[in-house]
C-alpha cells in the first residue's frame, strides 16, 4: 500500500482544534475544508499547501499563541485582491518562522514513523525476488534481500516511508525497468541480467524520486545530502594531511567488523567486549548511562562524542586540549566520561555520522540487550 503510515493512536481520532484566531473549534482531521473556507472569509487568511503540513493541529496550536503575543497584522505578510479590493494574510513558506515551524513538524513526523518502523515486528510481505514469506521486523526483511539477493536500498536506520519504497522498488521491477539506469527490458531475466552485469543492483544516488525515503534528507531545512555533502567541513581533517597518512588515522583506525572505543582508539569485535573495555578503562557504563535516551538521542550523542574526541575536546566540559594525550589525561583524572547535557548533544546536527561506517551506530538495537 502506497501512502505514509497512520499511527494506531491516531485511528478514529476526533478531536478538535481551536482556530488561530477565534474560539471556533474544527476536526482538521476529518474536515480540513471548513477550516480552510473559515480562515479564509471570516479571517482574511490563506494558509498555502496547508494539505501538506504534518501535524497541522501543533501547527494551528503555534500560529495562535503567536497571534496572542502580537497582532497577527505585525507578523504575517498580506497580498492584495485587486478584484475584490481586499487584503489577505498569507501563511506560506515564504515567512521563515514558517518555514522553520513545518520543517520541525515534518522531522518530528518522520522520525515518528520511522521509529515505529524500526519497532514494529508485525510487517508482512514476500520476496521480491523469491518465495520466502516475512513476518517480523523490516530491518530483518531488508537484511534478506540484500543478503539473499544482493539489493543494498540504504542503512536500516537511514530508511523511513520503507513500506512505500518496497512497493516502489516492486513495481519498477514489475514493469522491467532497472532501478539505477531506469532502462527497460523485454523480460524479467534480461532485466535480472542486466542488473546483475552491471552492478546496478541498487538505488542511483542521483535520483530525486526516492529522497523521501532517507531521514538525511529531512535533517535541515531545503538540503538534501547532495547539498549537505558540498558544503564545507569544518571539522574535516586540514588540507595539508597527507592522503593514508598516520597522522589522518591516528584515532580511528577501525577495520571491517571491528568496533571502536568512544573515548580512544581501542578496538573489540565484539559490543559486550567494547562496553566491558569502556566501563573498565573509562568507569563509564554506557548501556546503564543512556537507558533513558530515546533511539535517536543515542546516534547523537555517539556522533557528537566522537566529534568532540577527534577535536581533541572533552565532550563532557568542552575543554579544547589540543592533544589526545592530554585530553586522555583529563578525561581519567576529572571523570568526564560521561553523558553530557542534552543541551548539548541532542542537536539536529549529530543526526550525521562523524565517521563513515561507524560500527558502534549499526549496534544501537544491541545495546539494551
Amino acid at each position: 500500500m502506497f501512502g505514509p503510515l497512520t499511527f494506531p493512536q491516531a485511528q478514529g481520532q476526533n478531536t478538535e482544534t481551536k482556530c488561530f484566531l477565534c474560539e471556533d473549534s474544527f476536526n482538521l482531521r476529518l474536515r480540513l475544508d471548513i477550516f480552510v473556507l473559515h480562515t479564509f472569509d471570516v479571517h482574511q487568511c490563506v494558509i498555502d499547501d496547508v494539505q501538506n503540513i504534518k501535524n497541522l493541529p501543533q501547527y494551528v496550536l503555534y500560529w495562535r499563541n503567536r497571534f496572542k503575543e502580537r497582532p497577527i497584522e505585525q507578523i504575517i505578510p498580506t497580498v492584495r485582491n485587486e478584484g475584490a479590493q481586499q487584503h489577505y494574510f498569507f501563511l506560506s513558506t515564504l515567512l521563515k518562522e514558517d518555514k522553520l515551524l513545518r520543517h520541525r513538524l515534518t522531522l518530528d513526523y518522520v522520525l515518528k514513523v520511522q521509529e515505529f518502523e524500526r519497532t514494529d515486528l508485525n510487517y508482512k510481505r514476500s520476496c521480491l525476488f523469491c518465495k520466502y514469506q516475512h513476518e517480523g521486523s523490516r530491518q530483518e526483511y531488508l537484511e534478506h534481500i540484500f543478503k539473499e539477493h544482493n539489493l543494498h536500498l540504504g542503512n536500516h536506520y537511514n530508511l523511513v516511508f520503507i513500506d512505500e519504497l518496497i512497493e516502489h522498488v516492486d513495481s519498477q521491477l514489475q514493469a522491467l525497468r532497472c532501478l539505477f539506469c531506469k532502462g527497460v527490458f523485454p523480460e524479467r531475466a534480461v532485466l535480472k541480467e542486466h542488473m546483475r552485469k552491471k552492478m546496478h543492483k541498487q538505488i542511483s544516488p542521483e535520483d530525486v524520486e526516492y529522497d523521501k525515503f532517507y531521514i538525511i534528507n529531512y535533517l535541515e531545512v531545503d538540503k538534501s545530502w547532495r547539498v549537505l555533502q558540498h558544503e564545507t567541513d569544518n571539522y574535516a581533517l586540514e588540507v595539508d594531511y597527507e592522503e593514508n597518512c598516520d597522522q589522518e588515522y591516528s584515532d580511528w583506525t577501525e577495520a571491517s567488523g571491528q568496533i571502536t572505543c568512544l573515548y580512544c582508539a581501542h578496538c573489540e569485535t565484539d559490543m559486550g567486549a567494547i562496553f566491558d573495555h569502556i566501563k573498565t578503562q573509562h568507569n563509564f557504563d554506557f548501556a546503564r548511562a543512556t537507558k533513558e535516551l530515546d533511539f535517536y538521542q543515542k546516534i547523537k550523542l555517539i556522533n557528537y562524542t566522537r566529534r568532540m574526541i577527534y577535536r581533541k575536546t572533552c565532550p563532557y566540559c568542552t575543554e579544547e586540549l589540543g592533544d589526545s594525550a592530554k585530553l586522555q589525561a583529563h578525561l581519567a583524572q576529572e571523570g568526564h566520561c560521561k553523558v553530557p547535557s542534552d543541551q548539548v548533544f541532542d542537536q539536529a546536527e549529530y543526526y550525521f555520522s562523524t565517521y563513515e561506517n561507524d560500527t558502534f551506530l549499526y549496534l544501537i538495537d544491541d545495546i539494551d540487550d
